[in-house]
């Protein structure tokens, strides 16, 4: 069983269905404090500001944020208007236009090499990745983030899951991260 970022251990576990059997995919739930400041020029869609240390955030920098304070190596991986074979990998988000972001590639190639052998379990495609990828010492975890309510997962999702269970992780190298804002 793999060690998980100090800041992000898991308090449960959601059930999804793989192959047709249930899989018990560890959970970690958490709260952040919203941002009360000036908008982002993108926000990526209108997603929601999340204040980091007093500079506003995405969820998902949030917890690559997370991964990182805990020693870990980590990358945002999104797949939406990349493409199909060229995830970006974000580690900030600058106050500008989303095409003027900075790609921060892998640089450790195992983790490229895992990245690439689960696509090639998805019928060679990027797309469901999980929005986190932290890797320390020889563990990787996929975190997908879900806001409490607000969000649930997409069909995609579940089949990233199962390539990666393909490609050898187990259960444990994923990490279900539901949150929301503290009331």
């Amino acid at each position: 069983m793999p060690n998980y970022p100090s800041l992000l251990l898991p308090t449960c576990t959601e059930i999804l269905i793989v192959w047709g059997q249930t899989v018990a995919v560890p959970k970690a739930q958490l709260q952040f404090r919203a941002w009360d400041g000036p908008a982002l020029e993108d926000t990526f869609g209108n997603k929601p500001l999340i204040d980091f240390g007093g500079r506003p955030v995405f969820a998902e920098l949030c917890v690559y944020e997370l991964f990182r304070l805990s020693g870990w190596d980590a990358r945002w991986v999104e797949t939406y208007g990349a493409p199909a074979k060229s995830p970006k990998m974000f580690t900030s988000w600058l106050n500008t236009h989303r095409s003027q972001q900075q790609h921060q590639p892998l640089t450790e190639a195992w983790v490229a090499e895992l990245l690439a052998a689960i696509a090639a379990h998805n019928n060679g495609r990027y797309g469901g990745c999980w929005d986190v990828l932290g890797w320390h010492n020889d563990t990787a975890i996929f975190a997908e983030l879900k806001r409490l309510k607000k969000d649930r997962l997409q069909t995609t999702q579940p089949a990233w899951l199962e390539a990666g269970l393909k490609a050898g992780l187990q259960p444990e190298n994923f990490l279900l991260v539901e949150w929301d804002f503290l009331k």
